[in-house]
């Protein structure tokens, strides 16, 4: 990014960008015209493919400076691997006709694209891979590709609505193999103190050293756009998921260029670009993505706010957060302004460029009214070579204060789930297998139960999937069935899943951040965790064998955004788990070393990392704990004491875990303790005690409503019964069926 809200006059910082090596559009169009028209051409040779490019091109060979930067704002043509460690500064940004040529597989099937958005043309071919980019008439690169035998490029533009990439594949039952990553939860954006931004993502070691030895613990990073000027070879999706905080940045057309002539439509194909860029590396939705406005003068205005209004109206429309990077003197100012009026779309999150050299988002230019304190980025210096670790770069430096709340998530398997409003939504087996709905909503209460399915041959398993509730149980010949229903209980579909075979035990299922929902089960025909999982955009995917050995149904939570566990009682009566990381890595199947289990385990899980598992014990009635911090890894066994003759339930809500069961005497048995109690002391919880509710004839399970826990159990003749639970206080039991 660049300096150019230092000069005072917005029309002086046009002629300053193009004393810094940068042309307006015009200017570019007039040389590329020249060069085009005058014959004079070279030929160049690279792995038995013969170009002819323009004359005064320079041929850069990147083997040769592997800390040469990759430029496309400049003529030339780049062969070789581009070094994942090129030095490029910080202010780059802007394309002309450029081609990099690298290797490519020995064998490929000629294919040439062109994103009109990106405004950029890749090539694969036998040995070579390309990329070219161009301003405004890529008909010069057309030439430079037909003189090396390689075909036009069809035209292809980003189509957020098709299929993201991933493993959309249907594999045999019984084989192992990785599934689609689950998008990176919107929280990735979250983050408040230092951070920076530069041209090109650094390497993978560059990362790790500025990570141990930098005060950064943010990054800015160029995801697509038409004026990208750097290469990118090192951002990847696994990238992405080194455990940095993100800032995705997007630079399209530039109004200080004269490239906005049709601002809205420009502005929406901009969105949907960075949309379909995003979900590529694997943001997933309300991610905040930040278009990158250069500073302008006064007379394009009115057409950089029409631009950025359609960017933030697409960019909500797909489920995105909008977020403009500009100049206090230019874009900033001029959205400020205009925030009351109501006449464009605001966007969610301003990234400020004002280079006073101070590390925060209050004081002047950072606009306090209109955007809150936790909607804010200040880009406070720039241009800047700084080395941490060995590792030396040329940034920006940012200060940001911005969270994200992630979206509503379904953390932990329950045949009941809260949805937002307040509503529970309960789903229960009834006599002769028939699977039963029940909804609470305020004021209303209870409504009366309703037939939801037949032929239920488990219990069932909710989970809220961003805008429908998603019901998964057993059917008869015990397949998968999946069924939809919106917030106020209306049936929108129903299905079986077929391709995921027989299950051996109750399905459970979780749902992450940005609809992605993953159910687990015994297998029917093995011992074997299976997993199936429904990625937005790809499907279902599966199944896929985790491997185990289980005695019992699994139990799967989520502890923070993206991190999943998956628990159950082992054939050799022990406490077993598998995690799986942001990456969609899962882990080995791990004896926890903690035995013997008297029946299945439950878990919970807490925001910060936190994991809470319990059990009946073996040989005693008694509620056993084993609990996981990020910082102190696993502890446990404890001995927790009370009356237990079921599988333990844990919810958590409030800031409390309360644990509930089927105690002797038909009674409804409870413990509670403040979630993430420091001391982790026994003492910190509340004395097991039976609830006063009448008679349980079933273990409980429960869900976490508003502002309390939901109980649900069955009472005398199969009956269903419920009662809120808002701190120590339990409401009146109501019957449901």
């Amino acid at each position: 990014m660049r300096a150019t809200w230092l000069v005072p006059r917005l029309a002086v910082a046009a002629a300053v960008l193009c004393g810094l090596g940068w042309q307006s559009q015009s200017s570019r169009a007039d040389q590329l015209a020249g060069s085009a028209n005058s014959g004079q051409e070279k030929a160049i040779r690279y792995l038995g493919y013969r170009f002819l490019v323009p004359k005064a091109w320079p041929v850069i060979d990147d083997s040769k400076n592997p800390r040469g930067c990759v430029r496309f704002d400049q003529h030339a043509i780049y062969l070789g691997p581009v070094s994942g460690e090129e030095f490029c500064p910080s202010w780059l940004l802007g394309t002309t006709e450029s081609v990099l040529i690298q290797p490519g597989p020995g064998k490929a099937i000629t294919s040439s694209a062109e994103d009109p958005v990106a405004r950029q043309i890749t090539v694969r071919a036998a040995r070579i891979q390309l990329t070219a980019t161009f301003d405004s008439d890529p008909k010069l690169i057309y030439r430079i590709l037909a003189s090396a035998g390689l075909p036009s490029p069809a035209i292809v533009a980003p189509d957020p609505a098709a299929a993201t990439e991933g493993d959309a594949r249907r594999l045999s039952a019984g084989m192992h193999y990785p599934m689609a990553s689950p998008p990176l939860p919107a929280t990735v954006a979250s983050y408040n103190g230092l951070g920076f931004d530069a041209c090109a993502a650094p390497s993978r070691r560059y990362m790790r050293a500025w990570r141990r030895h930098s005060p950064y613990h943010a990054i800015g990073i160029y995801i697509g756009g038409a004026d990208r000027a750097c290469a990118q070879p090192n951002l990847t999706k696994g990238w992405v998921q080194a455990g940095w905080r993100f800032m995705p940045l997007y630079a399209g057309p530039q109004a200080v260029f004269g490239q906005l002539r049709h601002p809205l439509r420009e502005g929406r194909a901009a969105a949907s670009d960075a949309v379909v860029q995003a979900r590529r590396l694997g943001f997933g939705p309300r991610t905040p993505l930040y278009y990158d406005m250069e500073a302008y003068g006064p007379k394009s205005r009115l057409s950089a706010l029409r631009f950025l209004s359609a960017w933030t109206r697409r960019l909500h429309r797909l489920g995105y957060i909008s977020g403009v990077y500009s100049s206090a003197d230019s874009g900033i100012v001029d959205l400020a302004r205009q925030y009351s009026r109501h006449r464009f779309a605001m966007p969610d999150v301003i990234f400020d460029a004002f280079w006073n050299g101070s590390a925060s988002t209050t004081g002047r230019g950072m606009f306090d009214g209109p955007w809150p304190v936790h909607r804010r980025i200040h880009q406070y210096s720039g241009n800047v070579t700084q080395k941490f670790g060995g590792a030396t770069m040329n940034v920006d430096k940012d200060f940001l204060n911005v969270r994200v709340s992630p979206p509503y998530v379904t953390a932990q398997s329950s045949p009941a789930v809260a949805v937002p409003g307040g509503a529970v939504v309960a789903f229960f087996r009834g006599p002769r297998d028939r699977l039963l709905l029940d909804r609470y909503s305020s004021p209303g209460g209870w409504g009366l139960a309703a037939l939801a399915a037949a032929g239920a041959a488990s219990a069932p398993s909710a989970v809220w999937a961003g805008s429908r509730i998603a019901v998964f149980y057993k059917g008869q010949g015990g397949y998968l069935w999946t069924a939809s229903y919106l917030p106020d209980g209306t049936l929108v579909s129903r299905r079986r899943l077929a391709a995921m075979g027989v299950l051996g035990s109750q399905p459970r299922a979780i749902a992450q951040p940005g609809g992605v929902i993953d159910v687990f089960w015994r297998g029917s025909a093995d011992d074997h965790l299976w997993h199936a999982q429904y990625t937005p955009g790809s499907g279902w995917n599966g199944p896929q064998g985790l491997g185990g050995d289980l005695a019992s149904g699994p139990a799967p939570v989520t502890s923070s955004p993206g991190l999943t566990s998956v628990f159950w009682k082992g054939t050799n009566s022990a406490l077993w788990v598998m995690t799986r990381d942001f990456g969609g890595r899962w882990s080995p199947p791990r004896d926890l070393g903690m035995a013997p289990l008297g029946g299945a385990p439950q878990a919970t899980g807490q925001a910060n990392g936190d994991v809470e598992v319990y059990w009946a014990g073996s040989g005693n009635p008694y509620l056993w704990e084993a609990f996981r911090t990020p910082a102190r890894g696993w502890n446990g066994p404890r001995d927790l004491g009370g009356d237990v003759r079921s599988q333990p339930w844990p919810v958590t809500a409030a800031g409390t875990v309360s644990v509930l069961w089927r105690a002797s005497g038909h009674r409804l048995g409870y413990a509670r303790h403040r979630a993430g109690s420091a001391d982790w002391n026994v003492l910190a919880w509340q004395e097991p005690a039976p609830a006063k509710v009448g008679r349980v004839a079933s273990p409980p399970f429960a869900a976490t409503g508003d502002p309390g826990v939901q109980v649900f159990w069955r009472g005398r003749g199969s009956s269903q019964w419920t009662s809120g639970l808002t701190g120590r206080n339990w409401s009146r039991p109501v019957k449901l069926t």
